[in-house]
């Protein structure tokens, strides 16, 4: 098995677990919390990511980046690793000073706000970038599924009632520390420190050049939830961020590729197979408007259902704004495939980052018009809007690339086909079937699943007919 497979079924196998516990985690967080506890630990765990994002400026994927193309030449790797390592304690230990200096400042000495400083020191040891670049995966998918397995357990063992605010924000830092932490667990066999010659300036320059979009990005993931608690209260955030953890849950199993593949397509351009390159990229868009059209309208048809279901009664607002993001899981799909596959390991700084700086000036000017009519509606409405546009400059910047034969084409339509009929006929039979929430959602996602294979074979597409007849052989060989 060639070893971009493994790191595909390791990254996969990550993205099911990292999946499946929330899946368990949330709905018992949004009973036992509530929309004012939810809100109160998302308002304040926005504010410690905006100061570790922005210290670190863009440090994670131009770590990974820099480490992927140096990584057959030890030498040069174990004095790569040391100087983007030093670099960002440094930067951390700036963070750390000034995240303390504004507790009693600016949030009058809050205790939670005090306790996600864990976070921040969690930070210090995080090395993910260094097995990214190497393409060590396994490593860090049994960090990650280690890390949220510990704080799975201890969150259902300690956190009991709203009253519990301070000690789920502990272990929620707690957990990412000792997973930060058990990195370091045989480090040596991949690489070592140095202080020998180390030169700072060029990592640092180049740091602060993917920190424009790295940043930018952070206006509409991050701040979004601090103009919410700023401007609204503490209850929209809650029903925000629920809303926007279902959505980014869906979109960060369908979004593996991202992670796995941009050491790989690093590697190609090293190489200087750019034909290569731009095949592996169309049919990574082909691959995924299969898979992730089906997947958004399906959520888009069953998403006030499911948050009732998954959240209970008093998230029921977040039904709607789960609606209004459920465009997200394409835009981001497609925004990673274009992001972390081309634009970052071809070094097209420019066509990275303007989409993302001209978004997230977008994003704050309707979130200030939005959220303080609309609150949490509002922040969803902007974001949408967001990445939406970002995803539309991308395409712009690519239109001389993205040039894909008649059948890709061909395909790509009738996916859109079958996606916009087994939505409509999913939602327009639900209506005539009284059931539970439960029920209807079951319903609703075997009828569309049904509907949309049915299409696909009726317009005789090429990729779904090709996977009916590989089901067939694998069924007749077991037999």
């Amino acid at each position: 098995m060639s070893k971009l497979k493994r790191n595909f079924q390791y990254v996969l196998l990550q993205q099911f677990i990292l999946l499946g516990l929330p899946f368990l985690t949330i709905p018992y967080i949004s009973r036992v919390l509530g929309p004012h506890g939810v809100g109160h630990y998302s308002y304040s765990y926005s504010y410690i990511t905006l100061f570790i994002n922005i210290f670190l400026l863009g440090s994670n994927l131009y770590a990974i980046r820099e480490i992927a193309s140096v990584k057959s030449n030890p030498e040069k790797l174990n004095r790569a690793f040391s100087e983007i390592f030093l670099i960002r304690t440094v930067l951390l230990i700036v963070a750390t000073v000034i995240y303390f200096i504004c507790v009693p400042l600016i949030w009058k000495n809050d205790a939670v706000f005090y306790w996600q400083s864990l976070n921040i020191i969690a930070a210090f040891f995080d090395i993910t970038w260094l097995f990214q670049g190497l393409e060590e995966f396994k490593k860090v998918v049994t960090r990650n599924i280690s890390l949220k397995l510990l704080g799975f357990g201890s969150v259902f063992v300690f956190v009991r009632d709203e009253n519990d605010l301070v000690l789920y924000t502990i272990l929620m830092g707690a957990a990412v520390l000792i997973g930060n932490m058990a990195l370091f667990y045989r480090l040596s066999e991949f690489v070592g420190f140095t202080f020998k010659k180390l030169i700072y300036k060029r990592h640092f320059k180049q740091m602060v050049i993917l920190f424009i979009p790295s940043f930018s990005a952070m206006i509409y993931s991050v701040l979004d939830k601090t103009m919410l608690g700023i401007m609204s209260t503490t209850e929209q955030v809650g029903f925000y961020e629920q809303s926007y953890k279902i959505v980014y849950m869906i979109s960060s199993l369908i979004n593996i590729s991202g992670t796995v593949m941009l050491p790989r397509t690093s590697a190609l351009i090293s190489e200087k197979k750019f034909e290569k390159l731009l095949q592996v990229l169309r049919d990574g868009i082909t691959l995924s408007s299969f898979i992730v059209l089906p997947i958004m309208f399906g959520f888009f048809i069953i998403a006030k259902d499911f948050v009732l279901w998954f959240l209970g009664a008093k998230f029921t607002p977040s039904g709607s704004i789960a609606m209004i993001m459920a465009p997200i899981i394409l835009f981001k799909s497609m925004g990673v495939i274009f992001g972390s596959w081309y634009l970052v390991p071809m070094k097209k700084n420019k066509e990275y980052t303007l989409p993302i700086v001209i978004g997230a000036g977008l994003n704050f000017l309707l979130n200030l018009i939005l959220i303080p009519r609309y609150g949490a509606a509002g922040a969803a409405i902007a974001t949408t809007i967001t990445e939406g546009l970002i995803l539309s400059i991308q395409i712009w910047f690519l239109r001389d690339i993205l040039k894909f034969p008649a059948p890709s084409r061909y395909s790509i339509a009738m996916y859109l086909l079958a996606s916009l009929s087994m939505a409509i006929i999913a939602y327009q039979t639900s209506h005539y079937i009284q059931v539970s929430v439960l029920l209807s959602i079951l319903i609703k996602v075997s009828l569309g699943i049904i509907v949309y294979v049915v299409v696909l074979l009726l317009v005789r597409e090429k990729f779904s007919l090709g996977l009916i007849k590989k089901l067939r052989l694998m069924k007749e060989r077991r037999v």
